[in-house]
């Protein structure tokens, strides 16, 4: 129970500044620093009425709930579809996805890294001929210009 009570106060605080920073928020996009400090005190005052006590409340049984009362899986299962659980309770655990997993990055060929220096090369001297020193692309010129131009110079290389 002192467990529960525990984590319920933190959502309470959790909620209620999450309620008041937002506002402080906008506020501050709307007016400015004045702003800030009036939706700031708004916000403040609606967290006292009974229905912001209400909503205060209600987030934080929800999330109480959620985190007291997840999947523990200390003994092992499978997860079919997103669910909140507990890693870790009873010690170090491990999480592995069965499908969708990182393949390994398979190497370049020696002809292909060959043309990826080849390509940056022509890019280079693309870049040099269609742009001012700098930096900008000279009038009437795209990048699109720039990649056509370097293609047909990595074809002469």
């Amino acid at each position: 129970m002192v467990q529960r009570t525990t984590v319920k106060n933190f959502y309470r605080a959790l909620a209620a500044s999450a309620y008041v920073a937002g506002a402080s928020a906008a506020g501050l996009a709307l007016g400015g620093p004045p702003g800030a400090a009036a939706a700031a005190a708004a916000a403040t005052a609606n967290l006292a009425s009974p229905l912001g006590v209400a909503a205060v409340e209600i987030a934080a049984e929800v999330g109480t709930d959620a985190a007291l009362d997840s999947t523990k899986m200390a003994t092992g299962g499978l997860v079919t579809e997103p669910t909140f659980a507990m890693i870790g309770e009873a010690g170090p655990e491990m999480v592995i996805p069965l499908s969708g997993m990182v393949k390994p990055k398979r190497k370049r060929s020696k002809a292909a890294r060959s043309s990826d220096k080849k390509l940056s090369k022509a890019f280079k001297l693309a870049n040099e001929k269609l742009r001012k020193k700098n930096g900008q692309l000279k009038k009437g010129k795209t990048q699109a210009d720039v990649a056509r131009m370097a293609h047909r110079l990595r074809k002469k290389m």
